[in-house]
Parts: structure tokens; C-alpha cells; sequence
């Protein structure tokens, strides 16, 4: 890593520098003997975590670091530009340093971060432990360019969640599987804000006339709403539609994208989708439609790199997200889990921090999930308590 004297830079460049470069070859690059010593020092294991260190966290004790990803799914530990020339001019200030330290090179600046994340780190060998975890998934991205993709969704989800714009809304069609224009049932959940405040709102459809082909289950006490003819429910899911734009951009959250749209731009259904969009914009549009897929998303997170099939795929999602899947399940309870899976995910951290905190012992790129894990229909005390011997 080189350095250039501070007086022949060009001008103030902000970015990011790799967090090794700064911590362990800074001060192997000073000429002024003295003041790398003293650098050398401040980067000890006690010091760097000493509450008035210039890189210490903002009222909890660790290291601030940040955790930058690029455009292909790379990711580094970084400390930005504004930490270093902080820390040069503590270090004069403090007079540990004789003369301002010189700067890195631009050519050391990343400046094409994509997404950056603050990171607060406990020591430096957690600092340590997540750079080289970061190092072995960098080369799990380049043998896998399928997970990519599904991370930079990822964090764009969480990005385009954290505005609390536009309407949120998870859709599910049931219908005969003999003829799937036979729709059974419709349901959504949603939410949008108004000046920061989050509306939910929900709706079941159940089309009457075709219960006869199959028949929807329903939860005692539920509010359903009863459509005598399929032609009814045409002219009810386009009013929904109408009123979705009304509150600006639409993230359709779907667990099964290309079932969903076959359906509403069916002759059943015939919903206008002329402002669909092929990607999830990088930040908050102010109209259009844009479709989410949970699957995708968990498979970001547990970095799993294959095609979904399983068609059990939501309740096994749900299971590991810690949300009830219910024993009943029509087209608005399915919504409804579509939701709220979404929700635990885009409301998390960044993907690899909000990783460690499910699943904090695994220790391999892709989590290793158990048997039992997986299974949706297995209960999780059956993970903890032993069944019984009947033969008792």
C-alpha cells in the first residue's frame, strides 16, 4: 500500500480504504520512524478499543468499521476516508505525530462502493474473523453467480423497505389445479405509510361459484369476502390494482412470480401491468410496479445458490424465520405469511451481519440446516425434547 505526501494531493477525495491496509500496513509505509511507532501502537488490541480512539464507535464500545459491497457481490471491511484523515489530525492534535500523516494514494480509495454498511466490531479479531469470513465468501460469490444477484436484491430490498414509501403488497391465487382458470380464492396483505406512520390492510376473496372444484378452507372467525361470480372478482382485484397505484410505487411481494402473473393478466383477470418493471430500482421510484420474491430473498440470506422447487417452499421459510405458518392455508393466509416473511428480512440488518444473528454457529457459507430444520411439518420442540417411547 502507498502513501503520498498530503501537501501534493490534488484535493480531498472521499471513499473508502480496505480496513487491513489501514491497520496492519499504515505505518510499515511512513518514513518518520517515530510516528509510525506511535501508530503502530495506537493499533494494539487494547488501544483500538479505548472509548476516544478516533476510530471508536459512537456510544457503544468496539470498533466503527463498515462492510462494502460492490457490483458483484463482493464484500470488504472498509474504514472511510473521513476515519483516516480524522485520525491523522487526532494523532497531531495529541501530538503523537510530528507532522500531519501523509495520505494514502487515491489509487487505494474505493470510491465504487455499492452498498456500505456501518459495522460496529467488538476487537480486532472480530474485525479480523468477519474479514477473512468475507474473503472465503467472496470466493463462494465467484463459483456461484446465481447467489450474486440474489444478495444485491437483497440489500436493495432492505434499502427500498428503509424509505417507508409506496405500498408493500404480498398476493396469492388458489385455484383448481385441474383448470387453474377456476380461481377458488384471492387474497393480499399490505402495508404503506402516511407521514411515517405504517397502515396494514388485508383481503380474501373467495369466488363462490367455484368452490364446487375447490374448496376453500376458512378459518373460523375470518373476514372473507364473498364473490358470487368470477366476473365480480375481475372488477375487484383491477379496483385493487387502481388504488395500490394511488400510493405511489407497488412492490408486489409474490412467492410465485410467474404463477402470479399468469394470473392477472389472464382473461380472468386482464390487470393492466404496462409499468411492470424486469428489476428492483436502487432507490425509491415514484411510480411503477416491481415484483418481490421471499424465496429469493432467504436464499440470499442462507446463501443458497440453487432454483427453488420445493412447493412447500414458504412454510419451510417461515419455520426458520420464526413465523407461524398455520394449519389452515388459502390463498390469504398464504398472502399474509408472504408478508410477514418479507417484513423480518427487509427490516433486518445487512444481509451477512442479520446471517450471523440467525444462525450465529454456522460456520459454513451456505447454512447447513438439519433434517428437522427443514422439515415444515416437524414441530421445533421435537429438535430440543426428545419423543416420548410410546411403549411405555
Amino acid at each position: 500500500m502507498a502513501f503520498e505526501d498530503s501537501n501534493d494531493s490534488p484535493g480531498p477525495l472521499t471513499g473508502y480504504y480496505r480496513a487491513s491496509d489501514i491497520l496492519f500496513h499504515y505505518h510499515q509505509s511512513l518514513k518518520n520512524t517515530r510516528d509510525a511507532v506511535q501508530l503502530q501502537k495506537l493499533f494494539s488490541h487494547d488501544a483500538v478499543l479505548h472509548p476516544r480512539h478516533p476510530l471508536a464507535a459512537d456510544g457503544v464500545k468496539g470498533i466503527q468499521g463498515y462492510i462494502g459491497t460492490w457490483d458483484d457481490g463482493q464484500a470488504r471491511v472498509l474504514f472511510s476516508s473521513a476515519q483516516v484523515d480524522y485520525l491523522r489530525y487526532w494523532m497531531h492534535a495529541m501530538q503523537l505525530a510530528q507532522d500531519l500523516l501523509p495520505l494514502p494514494y487515491s489509487d487505494c480509495m474505493f470510491v465504487d462502493v455499492r452498498v456500505v454498511s456501518p459495522t460496529v466490531f467488538e476487537s480486532l479479531g472480530a474485525l479480523s474473523a468477519t474479514s477473512k469470513k468475507l474473503g472465503r465468501m467472496n470466493q463462494y460469490l465467484k463459483e456461484n453467480p446465481l447467489l450474486v444477484g440474489r444478495r444485491s436484491r437483497f440489500e436493495r430490498v432492505r434499502t427500498l423497505w428503509s424509505a417507508k414509501e409506496g405500498v408493500w403488497c404480498a398476493l396469492s391465487f388458489d385455484a383448481w389445479e385441474v383448470d387453474h382458470t377456476a380461481i377458488s380464492d384471492v387474497g393480499w396483505s399490505l402495508v404503506r405509510w402516511e407521514s411515517g406512520t405504517e397502515i396494514s390492510q388485508r383481503g380474501h376473496l373467495v369466488v363462490k361459484e367455484n368452490q364446487t372444484y375447490k374448496k376453500t378452507q376458512i378459518e373460523d372467525g375470518s373476514d372473507i369476502q364473498l364473490v358470487s361470480k368470477a366476473t365480480s372478482l375481475k372488477g375487484k382485484v383491477n379496483d385493487l390494482f387502481s388504488e395500490l397505484r394511488q400510493h405511489g410505487p407497488v412492490f408486489l411481494v409474490s412467492n410465485d412470480v410467474k404463477g402470479d402473473l399468469n394470473y392477472l393478466r389472464s382473461k380472468a383477470l386482464q390487470v393492466p401491468l404496462e409499468d411492470l418493471a424486469s428489476e428492483l430500482p436502487e432507490s425509491m421510484p415514484s411510480a411503477g410496479v416491481f415484483i418481490v420474491d421471499p424465496t429469493e430473498l432467504f436464499h440470499a440470506l442462507s446463501g443458497g445458490s440453487d432454483s427453488e422447487t420445493d412447493r412447500n417452499a414458504l412454510a419451510r421459510i417461515c419455520k426458520h424465520l420464526h413465523i407461524n405458518f398455520g394449519d389452515v392455508q388459502n390463498a390469504g393466509t398464504t398472502a399474509e405469511c408472504s408478508l410477514h416473511a418479507l417484513r423480518s428480512m427487509a427490516s433486518g440488518p445487512q444481509l451477512d451481519a442479520q446471517r450471523e444473528q440467525r444462525w450465529p454457529n454456522q460456520t459454513e457459507l451456505q447454512v447447513q440446516f438439519k433434517a428437522w430444520e427443514d422439515d415444515p411439518s416437524h414441530d421445533d420442540l421435537e429438535g430440543l425434547i426428545p419423543p416420548l417411547n410410546k411403549s411405555c
